[in-house]
């Protein structure tokens, strides 16, 4: 039996944090290890993790070290298999790390094996079963707020939101980007996979479950599309940039139009100058991920959508105007990339 090594990342918030680890304490695999990589938390979750779950490892950081390099501390001390990263607002299901460590076991193609989510107040309705990800690079959960029909199937998907994945994968690919604070992370991860040949699958018969609340807030809208443009130039080849630039030009334009109706204009452009200030860094990055990869854009992007879907918002200006210039685009490029 494979190790798992499960990371919990924390940051004040130990009542979800103890649901949490008590649902891993009920898993139906014996050989787990368990991480909690506190970020600076001051409301007692240190203290209640080494009252109830004194075998848990447990990181003090000091600190909001962003979700990434939090993660990126627990990869640092994990001795498994596998790993599972995790929010701390997550209850999994009994048979939820067996089930994604036998897709692991079973396809070696399979870098990364994804749950399906629910939420954990309805626990009918889809959270998450993989994630859509727009050639433009933005991203939506697969099938949120749909009904769980209960018969889905596995399927392949172009990033993965929570996932397990092999130690080879950490030790080939590298871990989360710290450069990314918050948001993206994730999809860097799945896209670098991806870029060294493994596939990312779901499975339904891993399921958990999300204390999820959406956030609105103005750091979500900014650090979400400084992160998009970091992924874009650090991943792409130079080919797709130029390909797919006049529809990004297209989404910078409805950003900033979203920006100055949402109250965030100035944060959207203070993040041109941040990109541009951290450009040599991205170039880097690019340079000696360009020369590792062994799967092109052509076929990285044949899971790639051509409608824009954004979690949370419902605009007629997008069905109607945005999505069929985007989409008809798309089908006219992606022949060449």
């Amino acid at each position: 039996m494979k190790k798992i090594s499960a990371i919990v990342v924390n940051w004040n918030g130990k009542e979800v944090l103890l649901d949490c680890l008590e649902s891993l304490s009920k898993q139906n695999y014996s050989n787990l290890e368990i991480i909690v990589s506190d970020n600076g938390s001051e409301d007692g979750s240190i203290e209640a993790v080494q009252e109830k779950y004194p075998n848990v490892l447990l990181l003090e950081n000091g600190g909001n070290l962003g979700f990434g390099p939090a993660v990126n501390k627990g990869l640092e001390i994990a001795s498994g298999d596998y790993f599972i990263f995790l929010n701390n607002d997550l209850y999994l299901q009994p048979d939820s790390l067996k089930e994604l460590a036998g897709m692991l076991d079973l396809e070696p193609d399979t870098g990364a094996a994804i749950p399906k989510i629910l939420y954990y107040e309805k626990r009918d309705i889809i959270n998450s079963y993989g994630v859509l990800v727009h050639y433009t690079s933005i991203c939506c959960p697969n099938l949120v707020d749909e009904t769980d029909p209960n018969n889905l199937e596995p399927t392949e998907t172009a990033c993965g939101g929570i996932f397990m994945f092999r130690r080879e994968i950490y030790e080939k690919v590298g871990a989360f980007d710290p450069d990314l604070f918050l948001y993206h992370e994730d999809h860097d991860l799945s896209w670098r996979i991806r870029l060294f040949g493994w596939k990312m699958r779901t499975t339904p018969k891993a399921e958990i479950y999300h204390h999820y609340h959406f956030n609105k807030g103005v750091f979500k809208y900014y650090s979400s599309e400084k992160n998009r443009l970091f992924l874009l130039l650090k991943n792409l080849e130079f080919k797709t940039l130029f390909l797919i630039s006049p529809a990004l030009f297209i989404i910078e334009i409805a950003q900033l139009a979203h920006a100055i109706t949402n109250g965030w204009f100035f944060l959207k452009i203070k993040s041109y100058p941040e990109i541009v200030d951290i450009l040599p860094r991205i170039l880097v990055k690019r340079r000696k991920l360009q020369r590792q990869r062994n799967t092109s854009d052509q076929e990285i992007s044949r899971l790639y959508e051509g409608n824009l879907k954004i979690s949370g918002i419902q605009s007629n200006l997008l069905d109607l105007a945005l999505n069929p210039i985007l989409n008809c685009y798309w089908k006219i490029i992606r022949r060449w990339i």
